[in-house]
């Protein structure tokens, strides 16, 4: 077995045994106390990047400890209603930081540090760099609790492992974490993209084929299937990874392709820095991602694609096909434990046929450029401006107004093509009809495919409302004058006014805003401040009990504001 991971190895490039080599073996220890399941891989494709680390199941439950991999201190701590929730990070003496999010609580001295220093800056929400004496910690030390905080959709850890010099997010299957593999990726279809007028089959649009595995190699489901190729191409597949325990579908670790026995392009995700992340957008395909739901991973490279990913590139992966011909291609899928499956096809270069364009009228159109900053305006509708390395190639950019409806203060504005992926945040400014008193409150939303829309902030400036936006799409301007709303979530229920809260553990608060959304919350109970915490998931903010509210009387104030500065109170007195 042994010697057929090697010559895999061998065929994939030495790079999988190298990396496997460069970091340490069984230094740490698993996060938690159950066998690892994941319900996500390192480098795993998710909107707008590649996941940073790997996600253990904890089964649906909460409350599971988590322990720390190895000796080390507490670095960072961070609690928000978003992103990684309650996240831990260890600095370890050998050069690198786990990570650990998505905690329910912390546990011992970090809960202690980080509810004092809640109460010093009276927030919920803070990030805390303690020296390396304060939070000392020791392998298997358990350092929290599981569960479901911040932007996770499920309870799970999420565990990561970074380098400590260079911050980069790196692949902790590497670090011999007990995880049991010996499944073959599954390689569902293959995806052959004409560039630049080229044809596949006689025709410009891009040919999908399902693949089946027959003999130990994937190859086109159905047999009449055929790639006939006239001119550039890119290849791209359909992929995931399982391990042996039933999880979900998996991201893969590396994908190779040969052409005619020569490696043409080569990936594999051993380590990711976070500020090219957002590259995930030049390696999927955007516009299937977001009409499918499905990640297509291209096998060949935009001019703006900075990712340190790649090991082999002939060109930019494209392959020219010229004439009468025949091709042999060959895909090797590999996860992180060698596990390696292999695809194979044919490609027949043709001689490109006459095709008949059918003229169809576009909007105006301009061209937008990769490496260089983009303007475009219209005076008296709308200034966008873009960055330079906005977008991943040149592409032609446009614009569409429509009437927005009642209760905008713009026509909707569609900037670009919702369907191509911009990679860094633009400014938008949009002329608007708002009365004097309303600008303060004015913003700019994003207009679903389906009529609903969402804030994306702005202020008012030079009779317009300007923001930063990070996708193309439609746009209006709005204005949100109601103010946040808050009802009791665990007292005076079904109209009932109660006021002994003697066998309350808390006390509970659903909270939601119409436009804007939430930007403070506060509550004090008989004028001091105490803890709220905010889920957004689940619209509930509530205060735990302790020794800071003693037996007898008291007076609740809850405040909310929203981000375009409406505020709303509760009251409550209540009896302890």
């Amino acid at each position: 077995m042994k010697q057929i991971l090697l010559f895999f190895f061998t065929i994939l490039q030495p790079i999988f045994l190298l990396a496997q080599q460069s970091y340490p073996q069984n230094y740490f220890r698993s996060p938690v106390g159950i066998p690892i399941e994941l319900a996500g891989n390192f480098g795993e494709l998710r909107p707008n990047h590649f996941h940073a680390g790997i996600d253990i199941t904890t089964h649906g439950k909460e409350g599971l400890s988590i322990y720390a991999a190895a000796d080390g201190y507490v670095s960072r701590i961070k609690v928000g209603p978003f992103g990684y929730g309650r996240v831990l990070y260890i600095t370890h003496p050998n050069g690198f930081v786990t990570v650990y999010g998505h905690c329910s609580s912390f546990a011992g001295k970090i809960a202690t540090y980080v509810k004092t220093q809640q109460y010093t800056s009276e927030n919920f929400e803070g990030e805390w760099f303690p020296k390396p004496e304060e939070l000392p910690v020791t392998q298997s030390q358990v350092i929290a609790l599981s569960g479901n905080t911040g932007g996770s959709s499920g309870p799970h850890l999420h565990f990561e492992i970074r380098d400590a010099k260079t911050e980069e997010a790196l692949n902790p299957l590497l670090f011999g974490m007990p995880v049991k593999d010996n499944v073959k990726p599954t390689v569902v279809a293959l995806a052959v993209y004409p560039l630049r007028n080229s044809q596949v089959n006689g025709k410009t649009d891009i040919v999908r084929i399902p693949l089946k595995l027959e003999n130990g190699v994937y190859v086109f489901a159905n047999p009449k299937d055929s790639l006939r190729v006239s001119g550039r191409v890119g290849f791209a597949i359909d992929a995931f990874d399982k391990e042996n325990l039933p999880t979900g579908k998996n991201g893969v670790y590396a994908i190779s392709l040969s052409h005619n026995n020569k490696t043409i392009y080569h990936h594999h995700l051993e380590r990711i820095p976070f500020d090219k992340m957002r590259y995930i957008n030049c390696v999927i395909d955007y516009k299937a991602k977001e009409t499918t739901n499905k990640y297509w991973m291209r096998s060949w490279k935009f001019p703006n694609n900075e990712l340190p990913i790649y090991d082999t590139m002939a060109g930019d992966g494209t392959v020219m096909f010229v004439g009468d011909s025949m091709h042999q291609f060959r895909y090797r899928v590999a996860d992180a434990y060698g596990n390696v499956s292999v695809v194979k096809f044919k490609v027949h270069g043709v001689v490109s046929k006459p095709i008949s364009i059918t003229s169809v009228y576009k909007p105006f159109i301009q061209i937008m450029r990769w490496d260089t900053t983009n303007v475009f305006e219209e005076v008296n509708l709308y200034r966008f401006e873009m960055p330079s390395k906005s977008v991943y190639d040149n592409g032609e950019f446009s614009t569409a107004s429509e009437k927005g409806s009642k209760t905008m203060f713009s026509p909707i504005l569609r900037i670009g093509d919702r369907y191509e992926p911009m990679h860094k945040a633009s400014v938008l400014w949009i002329k608007a009809n708002v009365p004097p008193e309303w600008q303060s409150k004015a913003l700019i939303v994003e207009v679903n495919p389906k009529g609903g829309y969402s804030s994306v902030g702005g202020k008012w400036e030079d009779g317009g409302v300007k923001t930063e936006i990070k996708e193309f799409g439609k746009y209006a301007v709005m204005i949100d004058t109601v103010a946040p709303i808050s009802r009791p979530a665990n007292f005076d229920l079904k109209g009932k006014v109660q006021t002994n809260f003697t066998a309350l553990k808390s006390v509970q608060f659903t909270v939601g805003d119409n436009l804007s959304g939430l930007a403070s919350y506060r509550c004090t109970i008989d004028g001091k401040w105490v803890l709220l915490e905010y889920e957004p998931k689940k619209r509930l903010l509530w205060y735990t009990f302790d020794e800071r509210v003693a037996k007898g009387k008291h007076a609740l104030l809850l405040e909310l504001t929203d981000k375009c500065g409406n505020t709303t109170s509760y009251t409550k007195d209540f009896v302890r």
